[in-house]
Parts: C-alpha cells; sequence; structure tokens
C-alpha cells in the first residue's frame, strides 16, 4: 500500500460483499485505513498505526496458536489415556463376571451331587 501511495496508483480488489456475491472496487491512494476491531467498532488508523496493530495482534494470534495446539496435544494424549483405561476396565469386568459364573456354575454343580 505504501508503494502505491508514492505512484499515486489506485489499488483495484474484489471483496465479498454477501453469500456468494462478490464487488469490484478500485481503491485511490490514502494514507488513512479504517480497521474493524469487531463488536461493532471500527476505528481509522493512519498506515504506520495500522500496520503496528495488526503486526501486534499476529504477533498475539500465533502465540496464542502454538499454546492452543500444544493443548490439544495434551487433550488427545487424555483421550487415548481415557479409551485405554475404559478399555482395561470393561475387560476386567468380563473377567470378573466369567469367574464369577463359574463359581455359580460351580456351587450349582456342588449342590447337585449332594443330593
Amino acid at each position: 500500500m505504501k508503494t502505491r501511495k508514492d505512484t499515486s496508483e489506485a489499488i483495484e480488489t474484489r471483496f465479498l460483499l454477501s453469500d456468494q456475491v462478490y464487488m469490484q472496487a478500485n481503491i485511490p491512494p490514502t494514507d488513512r485505513v479504517c480497521l474493524w476491531l469487531g463488536a461493532n467498532v471500527m476505528l481509522e488508523y493512519g498506515l504506520e498505526d495500522a500496520e503496528g496493530l495488526l503486526s501486534k495482534n499476529l504477533g498475539n494470534a500465533t502465540k496464542n496458536l502454538t499454546q492452543v495446539e500444544h493443548d490439544l496435544d495434551f487433550l488427545r494424549n487424555q483421550c487415548t489415556t481415557t479409551e485405554v483405561t475404559m478399555a482395561r476396565i470393561y475387560n476386567w469386568d468380563v473377567k470378573r463376571r466369567r469367574a464369577q459364573k463359574a463359581a455359580e456354575d460351580k456351587s450349582k454343580g456342588q449342590g447337585k451331587d449332594e443330593k
């Protein structure tokens, strides 16, 4: 944008107006830009201030992305650990029920032999 301002050339751009509707615009050289900050707030900045703000936001977003990826890896590990634990508990319960059933069958078999 700074180099185009020096040459006094307009910038031709296309942007999304609504779902699947694009618009073409010619933007004249300027030393001010408006940034949408969210929550229905738009502020006008000088080029240097806007570049500084956007660079700071990019740095923060990159740092946050790294932290989120770390947290996601931790959660994946916890999900795997939980799945393995659930499988072990299920297998333990199956083994316990089989032993219980075998003990019941054995006691029923001994009761019939005594009669």
